[in-house]
């Protein structure tokens, strides 16, 4: 400590009294800020030096819970995410539930996305828990899933929504891309949900793939195109659009070698709405 001498250590105010340990373990039984004091003395006299500590609630407590979209339809991907506190480790699981019924599913995680292809349309309720070895926390969202839109198909005059190759440079692989498909000069409306497309990797660098997805949704495994380096190559498709109502559409390369990259050009020749009542 740089001084010969008495050690005196004191908490307050909920440790009462002192300890001459060097290093004194202490145990407050409520949560807070505390003050804790060190005094070093020897003949010559005594310093002490005092410090703030907060003190965590060793309980778990949920700060935030949500979903998205806030209006989904039955089938769609609904993402899930929560926060808490608590002293860790924490386990964080999220149960969907049909109101009056039994949970569909325990999935565990505090972000994750709840598929519910085959989930019925109705009213459900999302319980966000959060437990550790002190107690468990609990939030319920209310969630209603609509009937799937019934959707018609309308026809554009072929047109190109996207063309790379009039950027600065090329889309490079495993940076996604993420695309503005409804409005501007195709005209596609903003009601639109999913686009019939003809998708063109032109000029890539390398061996490898292409996965097109809604705006709004994580990759999916399966890829739309796949490409050799060097080639020009085109696929036709009906790409689903983002289900938050952005009318966004996602593009992700993933091409062999060192900064892998390729051009792209989409052109939509129609586009699925749901119809007039």
């Amino acid at each position: 400590m740089g001084l010969a001498g008495a050690l005196l250590l004191a908490a307050a105010p909920l440790w009462a009294g002192a300890s001459t340990q060097k290093n004194p373990a202490v145990t407050f039984s409520t949560a807070g800020t505390k003050e804790v004091t060190l005094q070093v003395c020897n003949p010559a006299g005594c310093s002490s030096v005092t410090k703030t500590l907060t003190v965590l609630d060793p309980r778990p407590v949920v700060s935030s819970a949500s979903f998205a979209p806030l209006a989904p339809e039955a089938g769609q991907l609904v993402f899930l995410t929560g926060a808490g506190t608590g002293k860790p480790p924490l386990n964080m699981t999220w149960n969907p539930t049909p109101v009056g019924g039994s949970p569909l599913a325990s999935l565990s995680g505090q972000t994750l996305w709840w598929n519910t292809a085959g989930v019925p349309p109705g009213a459900y309720t999302l319980r966000f828990e959060i437990q550790n070895g002190s107690g468990t926390a609990v939030a319920q969202l209310p969630i209603i899933l609509a009937p799937a839109a019934p959707l018609d198909f309308y026809t554009v005059a072929p047109c190109r929504i996207y063309d790379s190759r009039l950027g600065v440079v090329p889309l490079f692989s495993g940076i996604a891309k993420v695309i503005q498909a409804t409005g501007g000069a195709c005209g596609i409306p903003a009601a639109a949900r999913a686009l019939a497309v003809n998708v063109t990797i032109i000029d890539p660098s390398g061996l490898g793939n292409a996965s097109f997805y809604p705006g709004n949704y994580p990759q999916p495994v399966a890829s739309t195109i796949n490409f050799t380096a060097g080639t020009t190559r085109s696929n036709n498709a009906i790409l689903p659009l983002a289900t938050d109502g952005s009318g966004t559409l996602t593009t992700l390369f993933s091409i062999a070698g060192t900064n892998g990259n390729a051009n792209l050009a989409v052109d939509v020749s129609g586009y699925f709405a749901p119809g007039a009542p």
